[in-house]
This record gives C-alpha cells, sequence and structure tokens, in this order.
C-alpha cells in the first residue's frame, strides 16, 4: 500500500499526516512553525519528524508515494519558490529545493488554500464533482477552483486568490495593501480590527459588553450577536460583512459555474447562518442557470484539508 505524506505549514503550527491514496489517515503530528523570517528552522523539524513518523509506524522509504506541503503565501508550484509569504515574512524562498536536500526526493508545493480546496475535490465535500469552487473565510479570504477535474492554479500559482478581488472602488483598507479588497470587508482579521477600533473610539457599547470589558477578545462571533442584539455598530460591520460574502459568492458561481460550492473557515464555522445566507441568496444573485445548477456545501475535512489535499497533489502533478 503506496502512503503519502502532506505537510500543513501554517504561521504558529504546522500538521504532519500519513495517508493512504484513498484517503485514510494513519498518523498525524503537529509541531510548532516558529520559523517568522527564516524558513530554515522548520525545514529541519519538519524534515526530522517525517523521518521520525515514518520509523515509528514502520514505513519504509521504498512505501512512500509522495510528500507534498501545503504552505500560507504566493508560491509558484512549478518553480518549487515561495515569492512571499507575509504571515511567515518569507521572500523569494526556494523552498521546494530546500526541503528535497533534507528528505532525499521529489517535493511537491501548493498555496495553502489551493491545497485545501484540492483536498475536499478529492476526499471531502467537492467528491464527485467535475466543477468545484471553495471560499475559505477565517483571518482573511482564500478560495481554490476546480475546473475540468483540474486545480486552477493559473500562471504564477495565484490563481483563486478570490479574497483580493476588488468589492468597493477605494474602499475599506485590506491587509494586503490594497483597497476595497472582499477580506477587507469580510475576513475575520479585519472585520475585528475595524470593531475594535469603532469601540475605542466610543461607540458600539453593547459591543463591548459582550466582550465582558476586553477590547481584545472581540471577535466575529462577538459582533454577530450585538449586531443581532440591534447594536449600530456591529449591524453595520456585520451587514457589510455578509453583502461581501454573498456577492463574492454569487460572482464566483456566475464566473465558474460549479456543481459545488464548498464553504469553510472559522467564520463560517462558528457563526453557521452565514452559510444559510449564502445558500439563500446565491441562486438569486449569479446567472440563473449557475445558480440554480450550484449546490452550496460546507466544507467537510476541517483542519486536515490543507494536509490532506497536499497529499493529494501527486494525482494532480505527477
Amino acid at each position: 500500500m503506496a502512503i503519502r505524506v502532506g505537510i500543513d505549514i501554517g504561521a504558529t503550527k504546522t500538521k504532519i499526516i500519513l495517508i493512504t491514496g484513498k484517503g485514510e489517515i494513519l498518523a498525524r503530528r503537529k509541531i510548532v512553525t516558529d520559523s517568522l523570517g527564516d524558513p530554515n528552522p522548520i525545514v529541519e523539524r519538519s524534515s526530522a519528524e517525517v523521518a521520525d513518523m515514518l520509523k515509528t509506524e514502520g514505513v519504509k522509504n521504498s512505501k512512500v508515494e509522495a510528500i507534498a506541503v501545503g504552505i500560507a503565501g504566493f508560491s509558484n508550484p512549478r518553480t518549487g519558490m515561495i515569492d512571499l509569504s507575509p504571515n511567515l515574512k518569507w521572500h523569494k524562498v526556494p523552498f521546494t529545493s530546500m526541503m528535497k536536500k533534507k528528505l532525499g526526493r521529489e517535493i511537491f508545493m501548493a498555496n495553502d488554500v489551493n491545497a485545501a480546496a484540492w483536498g475536499e475535490f478529492t476526499y471531502g465535500a467537492g467528491q464527485g464533482t467535475t466543477d468545484m469552487v471553495a471560499v475559505f473565510v477565517g483571518s482573511g479570504i482564500g478560495g481554490g477552483i476546480v475546473s475540468g477535474k483540474k486545480l486552477v492554479e493559473g500562471a504564477t500559482g495565484t490563481a483563486g486568490e478570490v479574497g483580493h478581488m476588488t468589492y468597493r472602488e477605494n474602499g475599506i483598507k485590506c491587509p494586503c495593501g490594497q483597497r476595497g479588497c472582499f477580506e477587507a470587508y469580510g475576513g475575520g482579521v479585519p472585520m475585528e480590527i475595524r470593531t475594535r477600533k469603532a469601540v475605542k473610539s466610543g461607540k458600539g457599547r453593547l459591543i463591548l459588553e459582550m466582550a465582558k470589558g476586553d477590547v481584545d477578545k472581540i471577535n466575529t462571533r462577538t459582533i454577530r450577536l450585538a449586531a443581532e442584539k440591534g447594536d449600530k455598530t456591529a449591524g453595520m460591520i456585520w451587514k457589510q460583512a455578509q453583502e461581501s460574502l454573498v456577492t463574492l459568492c454569487s460572482n464566483l458561481t456566475s464566473l465558474l459555474n460549479p456543481d459545488r460550492l464548498v464553504l469553510g473557515g472559522g467564520v463560517l464555522e462558528g457563526n453557521p447562518g452565514l452559510l444559510k445566507i449564502i445558500k439563500d441568496e446565491v441562486p438569486k444573485r449569479a446567472v440563473t442557470l449557475s445558480g440554480r445548477h450550484v449546490k452550496v456545501v460546507p466544507s467537510q475535512l476541517g483542519d486536515d484539508a490543507v494536509a490532506m489535499g497536499a497529499a493529494a497533489l501527486v494525482d494532480l502533478y505527477r
């Protein structure tokens, strides 16, 4: 039985799984990433962890079909180069060649959200489809596109950056530096930053009450609950988030005509009513035939999506 290794490198933690080609997870581990500004520490630790996992599980190197990585940032799967990872503060990192030197074999790589989308398509909510779009709403907004059973990565690997498409001309400043991105309105961190700023200026007293007087504890759930109780500041921010996400999902449905629209991420999981709103509104807002055809469903793989999708990249690239 061939075994695959999937690695999910995030800003704070790294997950490593051993998985079969059919999607059965045999083992999983988590380690601290702790590699801000320098990729060498996580290259060393993750490589050592992979070797130890294989030894512990009694898996010979000859039985390992592929090792693959999903990583946050702008990466090019064709060159193995991470051009920029803002969360890790990496720039122009030849990541796959660094891993190859440690593990002695070819390494596959994809952007973390593309990997998660491919994971959902291969093992999760997108199974059985030909065309799928995934939108993950967490601290920011990321997306992944599968068309004709192929992951759409584009010329430089940055296709699917749906959160940074323009929603409002000259709108709110986004963490990426541009203005008016969908992420600036619907991403978790931008929402929280805007709300905390408003509360510090004396607005949104109900929001502060629900956060038990601690501005730093304001999150998207706090904003939603305060909005539902009639707080005007929370209501405005939450309404903008809803509208931006409905517009984004409707536009993607019109543009790409997917069989399935898979929605996941911490903001949607923590505020499940958002899924229903999007599910109700997309058929009304998208191109008629596309809106009627698409099924809007929650993601299924949770925290395993990136690592599982990375492990499945061998099916795409080999």
